[in-house]
């Protein structure tokens, strides 16, 4: 049935989707009528998600102006929705778990998700934060640990530690040691864990509301 909505690109294990063009959700902008709720957040992702997506390289709004991937799904919750954007925040700037090493895990999250969206602003950060091409590739492709090229020591550690983590849900005990000393403390790991699990509600949210790459990005 799946097959029926979208089609999997066998190369990298995202989804392409193959009939929806267009969000499910209606547009929340100030011109469209915001509660006082919807409006804090709205401006508070307009501030703090304009500078990251800036570093990026997307912008944080839509042509209509509403807010670009799961932003916009926020505003439309704002008391859920305004906690899972604080979540976010402290999951980028607040993190014990250096960025290449919780980039690693966001995009292992993505290609689980098969999520496209998550996959074009992620792939841009963590080449940012220092992962090389080949490594991305490599996990565009859901290659084993062992056959990814360009990574450094830590960053496969990390990487082989999301992808059993994702496969089995649990971590052998040399999986957790060997991606404790990658990450350096516990801190650093338990925040790994939790910036994987908030990326998982992301990814639910962007699928779950079909919201659409930015106009004129193509899928991975």
């Amino acid at each position: 049935m799946f097959s029926r909505l979208a089609h999997v690109n066998r190369a990298s294990g995202l989804l392409r989707p193959r009939f929806f063009a267009s969000s499910r959700l209606a547009p929340r902008t100030p011109e469209t009528g915001l509660s006082e709720e919807q409006e804090v957040v709205f401006k508070r992702i307009e501030e703090d998600r304009g500078k990251t997506g800036s570093k990026a390289g997307f912008p944080v709004k839509n042509e209509d102006g509403s807010l670009v991937g799961p932003w916009n799904a926020m505003v439309t919750s704002p008391i859920i929705g305004g906690l899972a954007e604080r979540m976010g925040n402290f999951c980028r700037h607040r993190n014990a778990c250096a960025m290449d090493l919780y980039e690693i895990g966001i995009l292992v999250v993505g290609v689980e998700w098969k999520s496209q969206f998550e996959w074009f602003a992620h792939d841009k950060l963590a080449r940012k934060a220092g992962v090389s091409e080949d490594a991305i590739e490599g996990i565009r492709q859901g290659l084993p640990a062992a056959d990814v090229t360009g990574f450094t020591e830590n960053q496969r550690a990390v990487y082989a530690y999301a992808k059993e983590f994702h496969k089995y849900k649990r971590v052998t005990d040399a999986t957790h040691e060997a991606a404790l000393k990658a990450v350096e403390s516990e801190e650093a790991l338990v925040d790994l864990v939790f910036t994987m699990g908030f990326y998982h509600q992301i990814c639910m949210t962007l699928n779950a509301f079909n919201v659409p790459l930015p106009p004129g990005v193509e899928p991975a």
